[in-house]
Parts: C-alpha cells; structure tokens; sequence
C-alpha cells in the first residue's frame, strides 16, 4: 500500500496525487484512532463509540472521494460491501455467543471493512485471518504460560486493529484500469 500511494502522489495526475494524499490523511487517521483505541481496550475492554463513530464517518468519506478520483467507485462501493459482511459477521457472533465479542468489536469490524474492503476481498481476509491468529497466539500463549484461563478475558480491539494494519500495509493497492 505504500508503493501505491507513492506512486499515486508522483503520478503527475491531479486526480491521482489527490487520491494519494487522501489515502495518506486515511492511513494516519488509522494509525491514530488504533494507537488510542488499543490503549483504551487494553486498560478498560471497551471500545469507545465517541472514537469508532467519527472515524467510520470520516473513513466513508474519504473512501468514497478516493474511488470518484481514481475513477474506480467499485472499490467504494466494495469497502461498503466488507464494512457490512466483516460486521454482519461479528453481530452475528455477537449474537449468537455474547462472550467471546464485544459491540466494540463489531463496530471496529466495520471501520476495517472499509480500509480492506476498499483494496479488495484478498485483504479483507488477510485481516481477519491475521486479527484471529494473533489474538489466538496470546490467548494460546497465556494458557500455556498459566498466566491464564479459558475464561480469561482478552481485549481483542488491538488484534483486530493490528491484524488489519499488517493486510493494509503488503496489500497492492486498488487496481487501476
């Protein structure tokens, strides 16, 4: 994703600098809203709705005007697509076992959705896969460490939020035609 947004802000197309500043503005309100909402999960196991709403809002936004310039609104109405499978998905979980998720979680799911859902299917599941095996890891780690138990509970905002950093950061970028 980096090599794509470079390019795009060396394209010397109006469009596509503009496009790679926006996703530039994009990835550093990511990095900022995860760096707090990591802290905050860890310390308090909440995800607070007064970050996630406004940086949903903000992503959509800048989302759909990156697509309008790259002359490629498929990716945004993709990003829309994921927001609601990788959320869909969540609630449902969420639902079905309220324990092992939190609101939090399924709201985070959305905001992700976007960012991944944007680039593609490929790292939408890359960051899901990514989120679960990391949070695995040290759900596994604590366990086998006896530092804890099936019971234990485990904020899993930083898994989901990392899991997703590490998919956006070796995805290509969006494909343009």
């Amino acid at each position: 994703m980096i090599a794509f947004i470079t390019e795009l802000l060396s394209s010397g197309s109006l469009g596509h600098a503009s496009a790679g500043l926006l996703l530039l503005i994009g990835g550093i309100v990511f990095a900022v809203c995860a760096i707090a909402l990591s802290f905050i999960d860890l310390r308090e196991h909440r995800l607070p709705n007064r970050i996630i709403y406004p940086w949903t809002a903000l992503t959509a936004v800048l989302l759909v005007l990156t697509a309008l310039l790259l002359g490629e609104p498929l990716a945004a109405v993709r990003a829309f697509a994921a927001a609601l499978v990788w959320g869909g998905f969540f609630l449902t979980v969420r639902l079905l076992a309220p324990p092992a998720l939190g609101m939090g979680d399924v709201k985070l799911a959305v905001v992700l959705g976007l960012y991944t859902g944007f680039l593609g299917w490929s790292t939408v599941l890359a960051a899901v896969v990514l989120s679960f095996l990391l949070g695995g890891l040290l759900a596994a780690a604590l366990l086998v460490s006896g530092r804890g138990t099936a019971k234990t509970a485990v904020p899993f905002g930083p898994f989901l939020l990392l899991g997703t950093a590490v998919a956006l950061i070796f995805s290509g970028g969006v494909s343009l035609g």
